[in-house]
Order: C-alpha cells, then structure tokens, then sequence
C-alpha cells in the first residue's frame, strides 16, 4: 500500500498524520485502553490505523492551508512576492529579482501583479519539468505542515495537562516539556521558512531558463 504513495503524501500527508496520532495516545493512553476489543486480523489492524493516519494528515494539510496567511504574516510577507519586489537576502539577490521580473513582464505585461508574475512563472517551471521544483515544494508543503502539527499538538498537550497523563506531571516537568516544544516551534518555523524561499528561487530560475531558451529560439 505504501508504495502507491509518491513523495507529497508520505511527507506531508502521512508522517504528520501518523505523528499526531501517535501524540494524542502518549496524551491520552487512557483512549487506547477504554476501545473495546474486536477479533479483527493483525492485517486489517494496520490498514485501518493507516486510513486514519491518511485522515489525520489531510485535516493537518487543510488546517495548515487555512492559517498559511498568518504565516506568512510571520514571515514579514509572502516569500513569492518578497522576491519579486526586492529578492530574499542569502537566497536571491536583489539584482537577480529584478532581471527575472524584467524577462516575466515583458511576456505578460508590466501592469501585472507580484502574484500574477509568480503564477505565470510556475506554469513556465511546471512545463519544464526538472522535477527540482516539485520537490522543493514537496518539503515546503512537508515542513508547512509539522509546523501546523507543533501547533496542534501544543493544544493537545494543554488539554494532557488538564485531563489526560500530563495532569500526574509536576510543574517543572511541564515547563521543560514547553521550553522543549517552544524550540522545536521555532526551529521548524525557520526552517519552513526556508523551504519556501528555495522553492521560490527554484522556480524563478527555471522560469528565466525557459524565457531564456524561448528567446534564443526566437532569434
């Protein structure tokens, strides 16, 4: 069954899935115990856990899209339209943003949008296909979704504390568990960060590529 997953659903759909799962039991094992017990095959067993891991990743996905503008917010704005604007710093330089809009605007007009230009320049990698650009937005969309995770299982653990096995910690445990969770938070903050200005920056280069080689063509 796994291997009818490609790259996207195992990162960013089941491993999270699977990871929040597996939290709310360490949460609440009282859970597990309380499902009555059935006689079904080890086999079925696995297949259902698996569905539900799959369900679960796809609700993290949905709510990690809904609150991606307030990432972006976080992030000081969108990395597309950053780059466009001024280029990122240590990912792309301003001088490059600016030849890449240039060559953009003059396929589809100077009046368009940040957000226009990108999409005009994804549809141009996406036709190229190098599979380089996919996969960056692969790990983006993988790295979007941990920390979407890191946020719901912060409110799981709230609630661990109030009414599941975290009610029997002391307070100093609970505080390391938080610092611990705080770090983690901002580490995959950063990093999910920097999987989208890779992916921005892949996915203009390819679009400069393409423009370049239609020029050539041209001449």
């Amino acid at each position: 069954m796994s291997s009818k997953f490609d790259a996207y659903d195992v990162l960013g759909i089941v491993v999270p899935g699977t990871m929040l799962l597996s939290w709310v039991a360490l949460c609440f094992p009282e859970m597990a115990t309380n499902v009555p017990k059935t006689s079904f095959p080890a086999g079925f067993s696995v297949i259902a856990l698996t569905a539900l891991a799959v369900f679960i990743g796809q609700l993290v996905q949905a709510v990690a899209s809904i609150c991606e503008p307030l990432v972006y917010k976080s992030w000081g704005g969108r990395p597309s339209d950053k780059a466009l604007d001024a280029g990122i710093p240590r990912f792309l330089p301003g001088e490059t943003a600016k030849r890449i809009r240039a060559k953009l605007e003059a396929e589809i007009g100077d009046s368009s949008s940040g957000n226009s230009l990108f999409l005009f320049a994804m549809q141009l990698s996406d036709g190229l296909d190098t599979g380089r650009a996919r996969r960056f937005n692969t790990l983006y969309a993988y790295h979007r979704a941990l920390l979407q995770l890191m946020a719901i299982g912060g409110l799981v653990f709230c609630a661990s504390v109030i009414w599941g096995h975290a009610s029997t910690w002391s307070w100093g445990e609970i505080c390391a568990a938080v610092l611990v969770w705080a770090l983690l938070s901002s580490l995959i903050w950063y990093r999910a960060w920097q999987r989208a200005c890779y992916y921005v920056r892949e996915v203009l280069l390819t679009a400069e590529r393409v423009l370049d080689d239609r020029s050539k063509e041209r001449e």
